[in-house]
C-alpha cells in the first residue's frame, strides 16, 4: 500500500507541471485570440476617427500612414525639429493591429482626403502574420500608391520597406505575436516591394541596415518586443526619412 502511494504520488508531481504549462498556453492562446477579435472594431473606430478629422487637418502636409510600428512613433515629437524648420506639419495617421486591406479601404477617407504634400507608407508586417500573400499584400500596396497618385497626383509617396524583427524572444506572448514575421520572409517581401516601387516611380526607402545587426535581426537595443521600435529605433531612422520629403 506504502509502494503504490508513492507512484500515485510521483504520478501527480510529474502530472502538474505538464498541466500548469497547459493551462499557460491555453491562457496565452485565448488572450491573443481575445485582442485579435477586438481588432476589427477598435480599427473601424479610428478610421471614422481620421475621417471625421479630414475636415479640420492641415493639408500640404507630410502624413505617416501605417500600422502599430507607425502609429506608435511619436512623429509630432521626433519630426518637431524638421516641421519647424519646414513648415510642413507633421500628422500621424498609424492605427494598431492594421493590414493593407483595411488600410487601402481607409485610404480615400483618412489619407486622400487631406491631400498630403508627402505620404510616408510603412506596411504589410500584420499581413505576414496573418499568412495574407506577399503577392496580395504587395498588390495591395500597389492598388494604394495608384490610387494616391490618380487622386493626389501632387503628393510625394514614400514607400518604406518593411522593417527588420528579432524572433530570438523569450517571451511566449512576443513569439507568438512574431510568427510568420522573421526578417528573411520580410526580405523576401522588401525585394518584391522594391520592383513594384521601381515600376511604379515612387520612391523606397530601405533603413534595414540601420535597424538590423549582423544577423539581419531588428537590433536588441532598438526594439522593446522584436517587432517595435522603441525611441532609438525610430531616432534611428529619422534623418532618412526627412532625406526623402519634399
Amino acid at each position: 500500500m506504502e509502494k503504490a502511494q508513492k507512484l500515485k504520488v510521483g504520478f501527480l508531481s510529474a502530472l502538474v507541471p505538464t498541466i500548469l504549462v497547459i493551462l499557460l498556453v491555453t491562457f496565452i492562446i485565448v488572450v491573443v485570440n481575445y485582442v485579435s477579435k477586438m481588432g476589427p472594431n477598435e480599427i473601424n473606430r479610428k478610421a471614422e476617427y481620421y475621417s471625421q478629422l479630414a475636415d479640420y487637418a492641415p493639408k500640404n502636409a507630410t502624413v505617416f500612414f501605417g500600422d502599430s510600428i507607425t502609429e506608435l512613433c511619436r512623429t509630432n515629437d521626433i519630426y518637431g525639429e524638421y516641421s519647424e524648420k519646414s513648415g510642413i506639419q507633421v500628422l500621424n495617421r498609424g492605427i494598431s493591429a492594421e493590414t493593407t486591406d483595411s488600410m487601402l479601404a481607409r485610404l480615400d477617407s483618412s489619407i486622400i482626403a487631406i491631400k498630403p504634400r508627402n505620404l510616408v507608407m510603412l506596411m504589410g508586417v500584420n499581413d505576414l502574420n496573418k499568412g495574407t500573400s506577399q503577392e496580395q499584400i504587395n498588390d495591395n500596396i500597389r492598388s494604394i500608391i495608384k490610387r494616391v497618385k490618380e487622386k493626389s497626383p501632387e503628393t510625394n509617396i514614400v514607400l518604406e520597406a518593411v522593417y527588420p524583427t528579432d524572433t530570438d524572444r523569450k517571451s511566449a506572448y512576443e513569439r507568438i505575436q512574431l510568427k510568420g514575421r522573421d526578417s528573411a520572409t520580410i526580405a523576401s517581401l522588401n525585394k518584391k516591394l522594391a520592383e513594384m516601387a521601381q515600376k511604379e516611380d515612387v520612391r523606397f526607402l530601405d533603413v534595414t541596415d540601420i535597424l538590423a545587426d549582423e544577423n539581419g535581426n531588428l537590433r536588441k537595443d532598438y526594439t522593446f518586443d522584436g517587432l517595435h521600435p522603441n525611441i532609438s529605433g525610430y531616432l534611428a531612422v529619422r534623418d532618412s526619412i526627412i532625406a526623402e520629403l519634399i
